[in-house]
Formats: C-alpha cells, structure tokens, sequence
C-alpha cells in the first residue's frame, strides 16, 4: 500500500476500536484518519476533543484512511477553522 506524507489540522475523536486497533481518529473538513496506536498516535487517545496538528502517513484501505502519526502538537485554540 502507498503511503503519503500528511499534515491534518482537525479535533481529536473517539471511534469504535477496529481491525487494525485504531481508537481515535482525527477528523478535517469531514475526512475522519484513523489514526493507528503505534507512536506518537498512542498518546492521541489522551487528547479526545482537543485541536491538534498532526503530521504523519496516510494510506487508504477499504475506503478508510489510517494515519500513521510521527509528530503532532495540540493547538491552543482553533481559529485555524476560519482559514
């Protein structure tokens, strides 16, 4: 599977866990990436509801992107939603 360098910019979300064990995911412009519990993406689980910019691998499998985090920072507000 091709994977592809993101960066997202949404909340944090809970989701029912799936095959691949992800949790949460987080969700841009109605794009829900679930996000995989490898990495920083753990500790996402802990960020429920908070903006975060996330950067990391993407890769679409059955219609779902997973996302695979490397790196993401929780955002002190979000007018970035005005941009």
């Amino acid at each position: 599977m091709n994977k592809s360098p993101v960066t997202v910019k949404g909340y944090v979300a809970a989701v029912p866990q799936d095959d691949r064990q992800a949790r949460v995911a987080v969700v841009q412009d109605d794009v829900e990436y679930r996000v995989l519990p490898r990495g920083a993406g753990v500790d996402l689980a802990d960020e429920v509801s908070a903006p975060v910019e996330v950067t990391g691998l993407v890769e679409e499998a059955e219609d779902v992107c997973y996302l695979t985090v490397r790196g993401y920072k929780v955002l002190e507000d979000d007018s970035w939603l005005e941009e």
